[in-house]
């Protein structure tokens, strides 16, 4: 059984790698549009129960583990990104952003559950990518004494790194983004208990008069 499982995932492996291009187009329009996507289906409650799920347990499980990929490649050369380059990232924000004000605003949903999960997950992506690395360099370089010294010897630069520098701030990262993930989890269970508060119905004083004695 483990073994014909072990066969499976790599044989899905394979057809991910295999097809890469095909995939990242995939995802890339899952990403920019199915958050978007998803406020229009449960606005007008054509939102089918199945595109939910696999939107939340398949689809951006992987956008968010390609997101930290990129942010946190782990290989000798790009590792990190330069500190320049996070800014370019900071626009991902955007196909979010209608998900968030549905989440908020909205009085009722159908997928609350589903809906928070997969605007963590995104978010966790997004946040590795930008805010992530920008608190690695930032960290890397108050424990250094200055920023990561990049080669231009390659067609790419490749970064050179303290390793116990690098260490503290990878950690610095881990506890920002344990922290980020803790309050956007405890900010969207209040605001639908809010939502859930106000759409209950208020008492009804008594008709009857009390008697003065």
């Amino acid at each position: 059984m483990d073994r014909a499982l072990a066969r499976f995932i790599g044989d899905v492996f394979d057809i991910v790698a295999d097809n890469i291009l095909l995939f990242g187009i995939v995802g890339v329009v899952c990403f920019l549009l199915g958050p978007s996507l998803l406020v229009l289906l449960e606005r007008k409650e054509r939102l089918p129960r199945l595109f939910v799920w696999v939107y939340a347990f398949v689809l951006a499980p992987l956008i968010t583990l390609v997101l930290v990929f990129v942010a946190n490649p782990q290989s000798y050369c790009n590792d990190p990104l330069p500190h320049e380059a996070f800014r370019l990232f900071y626009p991902l924000v955007l196909p979010l952003l209608p998900l968030y004000v549905h989440y908020f605003r909205a009085k009722q949903l159908n997928h609350p559950v589903l809906l928070g999960l997969i605007l963590v997950m995104l978010s966790l992506g997004v946040f590795s990518i930008t805010l992530g690395n920008e608190i690695f360099h930032l960290a890397y370089r108050s424990v250094q004494g200055h920023g990561v010294v990049y080669s231009g010897a390659r067609a790419w630069e490749c970064a050179y790194l303290n390793s116990a520098s690098e260490r503290s701030a990878r950690s610095t990262v881990g506890t920002a983004t344990l922290v980020f993930l803790v309050v956007q989890v405890l900010v969207l269970i209040a605001v639908r208990r809010m939502k859930h508060r106000q759409s209950e119905p208020q008492g009804t004083p008594s008709s009857d008069a009390g008697v003065e004695a």
